[in-house]
């Protein structure tokens, strides 16, 4: 095993200890109990210690905050999973970690003998990744997104939604993260809503909800992709390999609705979006924000009528 260089420094945070609900027996997905977290974090501290910049080093807060999620989030049956999953969404949340050793104990797991503590460990290099903590930057256009790219600004608009950590947080983070990006602008916003989970486990928590309205010059495939990164920076994982489950639990989902009046259908995008017409979490605070607005030429406050889960959109006021 190669020596570690004097560029390899370490940041290490402890302890962590929040309540999920990992485990093989139906109890322990439905009770839960405390897990506790220690995370190993190598990098090149070098730059920081000489400027005494933030900047220039990770974020422990952030680190901690995507380890609680975790714990909190979507659960898993092993540990196992749930240790490799936050040593991989760890490294992937910041291009300067090289390795990241993670540590995940239960301490209350289910063992008739007595006991401390059960654990285990997790170390992974940036080797280890797969493909999708590598997104390309958007600047980079792929040829086919470039050839679809519209001559002049046309309007789309974006569903949001989030019920792991601070909700109201990360979408108001979105929307700026979404607005920072050359080739386009948010245009309006709606009012946040709470609603019940449609679909997927039942012990979720509520989802926060938003849509929102842009003006874009980017292709519907290159503002796919940028949903996508935004999705990726506050910590979404896709796919069933990822311990994702499917209309469950998540950070932040973005979706797009309509782009101007394209219709668009591709093995990875369809606009408009199949469901948003069945989906008051969607349609509700649409209305909120544009009572005009017309979702495939029919009206948005028709669609919210008949929408099943209308009545249980809450509206939610943030106060500043």
């Amino acid at each position: 095993m190669p020596s570690r260089s004097s560029s390899s420094d370490t940041i290490r945070l402890t302890g962590l200890t929040a309540i999920g609900h990992h485990g093989v027996f139906d109890f322990e997905k439905r009770d839960g109990q405390p897990f506790r977290v220690d995370a190993e974090l190598t990098l090149d501290l070098r730059a920081a210690g000489r400027s005494d910049e933030l900047a220039d080093t990770v974020s422990y807060v952030g680190i901690a905050e995507l380890i609680e999620a975790a714990i909190t989030g979507e659960p898993f049956d092993l540990i196992e999973t749930l240790a490799d999953h936050l040593a991989r969404e760890v490294l992937g949340s910041d291009d300067r970690l090289l390795a990241a050793e993670i540590t995940v104990h239960k301490p209350q797991a289910p063992l008739t003998q007595s006991f401390q503590d059960v654990s285990v460990t997790a170390r992974r290099s940036r080797s280890d990744l797969d493909p999708w903590h590598a997104i390309p930057a958007l600047s980079a256009l792929r040829p086919w997104e470039a050839a679809q790219a519209p001559a002049a600004e046309v309007r789309a608009v974006l569903a949001l939604g989030s019920n792991l950590g601070d909700s109201a947080r990360t979408l108001s983070s979105a929307v700026a993260d979404l607005e920072r990006e050359s080739g386009l602008r948010v245009v309006a916003t709606s009012p946040l809503a709470r609603t019940r989970p449609v679909g997927g486990p039942p012990w979720q928590p509520d989802f926060l909800n938003q849509v929102i309205e842009v003006a874009t010059v980017l292709s519907p495939e290159a503002l796919l992709r940028l949903t996508q990164q935004v999705e990726h920076a506050h910590h979404r994982v896709r796919g069933a390999e990822n311990g994702e489950v499917r209309w469950g639990p998540r950070t932040l989902d973005i979706d797009i609705i309509s782009y101007a009046e394209a219709q668009v259908s591709t093995p990875w995008l369809q606009i408009p979006h199949p469901r948003a017409e069945q989906r008051g979490f969607v349609l509700v605070p649409w209305t909120w924000m544009d009572p005009q607005a017309t979702l495939a030429g029919v009206p948005v406050t028709e669609l919210a009528e008949r929408a099943a889960d209308a009545s249980a959109v809450q509206r939610v006021e943030v106060k500043p």
